[in-house]
């Protein structure tokens, strides 16, 4: 009897044994399931996070325009792709993200003190400031944000370009005061032209009745050179104030360059001036006006001719650019002249404007007005080397 409730007891505690070993392994398998979906949850929200943080990366990134994050004390926290291009081109240090924009170069010198501004307003500024060392003006936008933190404002400054719309404003202007003006001088020149033929006329019976009388030679060439100067400037208003030829055609720019070359090389070979011509035959067309056009390129050479000392040389070459999202011809033409000064750089295509003894001051303007007509544009500069440069840039024709 002993014998069999003993064995009895062993057999209860045996399964007893075995039940809480099974429920031990039931609960571990439990917890390495739960681990493991806690694991997989945090690696799936550690995946999204870091998809969310790229494409918020990327998309901050392909913004064209600069963009900085700044805290309130002017310290950069966060810049995007073009912002960092901008800082190496202007040569702004930048340490980490937590670095201080200290170039000069603009946008960046503006930044303190629009920082400031905002600081102090408490509300959006606005500026528009231009680099007068590259040309770009920038429309310069500041306004706070809420950061990642409470009570953690942020400062965000972006820095468009607004460079081609400001020369297109610019462009505008100048095309209708020209136009006002061109109306007037044309006017002016017809009215100035009938007495200067009966001047002339006048002369030349003058000279002929007395052409055996010395002492009357050193008037009347002094009246002939007077006269001479004054047709000249006539030819120059009625050229100036003509209307815009609308009708453009397919031509060669070489084509163009050459025949001015050929116009004004007898001009050069008297001042001794040597005309280079380095245009490749392979340019492609550009819309023209084919009896405009070598006006350009015959008042670019004679003004460079005009400032070329004796035994130098003019270069004429042409390139394709890339710029603004679409292909243009630049032709260039250096001299080995004195170059412009820097106070008449910004004048010198203005109506008028020379400081040439003898000169009309027509010879740019009438070329920026015909660049115009062409939708290209015209930019005039000094060489480092000494010297100056002509700039014409014509829009490549789409091909069809």
């Amino acid at each position: 009897m002993n014998s069999v409730s003993l064995d009895s007891e062993r057999s209860e505690s045996a399964t007893d044994s075995r039940i809480i070993e099974t429920i031990n392994e039931k609960t571990m398998q439990n917890n390495a399931t739960r681990r493991k979906q806690v694991e997989d949850e945090q690696s799936r929200s550690q995946a999204t996070t870091e998809k969310s943080a790229l494409e918020w990366q990327m998309t901050f990134d392909a913004i064209d325009s600069p963009v900085l994050i700044l805290d309130l004390t002017g310290r950069v926290v966060r810049l995007n792709q073009a912002a960092k291009e901008l800082s190496e081109n202007t040569r702004t240090e930048v340490s980490g993200k937590a670095g201080c924009f200290t170039g000069a170069g603009l946008p960046w010198q503006n930044v303190s003190q629009i920082v400031q501004s905002v600081r102090e307003t408490g509300s959006a500024v606005s500026c528009q400031a231009t680099d007068e060392v590259s040309g770009k003006t920038w429309n310069i936008t500041a306004n706070i944000i809420l950061g990642p933190q409470v009570n953690d404002e942020r400062i965000i400054f972006v820095a468009r370009d607004i460079t081609r719309s400001v020369e297109l404003e610019a462009s505008l202007r100048r095309s209708e005061v020209m136009s006002i003006m061109g109306s007037l001088v044309a006017n002016v020149a017809h009215e100035v032209r009938n007495p200067l033929f009966a001047i002339s006329s006048v002369l030349d019976a003058f000279e002929a009745r007395f052409q055996d009388q010395a002492d009357y030679q050193r008037y009347t060439r002094v009246l002939r050179e007077e006269l001479g100067r004054l047709n000249d400037l006539m030819e120059e208003l009625l050229d100036y104030g003509k209307p815009p030829q609308e009708q453009l055609y397919q031509g060669s720019i070489g084509d163009v360059v050459a025949h001015a070359i050929r116009s004004c090389t007898p001009f050069a070979e008297s001042a001794e001036v040597k005309i280079i011509n380095n245009m490749s035959d392979e340019l492609p067309p550009v819309m023209m006006c084919r009896r405009r056009l070598p006006k350009v390129f015959s008042n670019l050479v004679k003004n460079a001719i005009q400032y070329s000392p004796p035994q130098s040389t003019i270069t004429i070459e042409a390139q394709e650019v890339c710029a603004e999202g679409r292909v243009w011809i630049d032709c260039t033409i250096k001299d080995c002249g004195p170059g412009f000064r820097d106070e008449d750089l910004p004048r010198i295509f203005e109506p008028f404007y020379t400081k040439r003894r003898g000169g009309t001051g027509l010879g740019l303007s009438i070329a920026q007005r015909i660049m115009e007509e062409h939708r290209g544009r015209i930019c005039a500069g000094n060489r480092p080397e000494g010297g100056a440069f002509m700039v014409t840039r014509f829009p490549v024709t789409t091909s069809k």
